[in-house]
């Protein structure tokens, strides 16, 4: 998984490490990347699905990451 994580966009990897990591919800990730809260869900969920894909993963759909 380290691997396919340090693939990752700045951006994404940025929010994935916050978000999951060090377990920031959506609005204090927001706040320190200097984004909006709808744009550090986009940016998760686009990480998570390029994760997916790589690691030959489905993903749910209906998933919902928000808080």
């Amino acid at each position: 998984m380290s691997a396919a994580m340090a693939r990752l966009p700045e951006r994404q990897f940025d929010v994935m490490v916050l978000r999951y990591a060090l377990a920031f919800d959506t609005k204090l990730t927001a706040r320190v990347m200097g984004v909006t809260e709808a744009t550090v869900r986009s940016t998760a969920r686009t990480a998570k699905r390029r994760l997916a894909g790589e690691l030959g993963l489905a993903m749910d759909e209906d998933v919902n990451d928000e808080e």
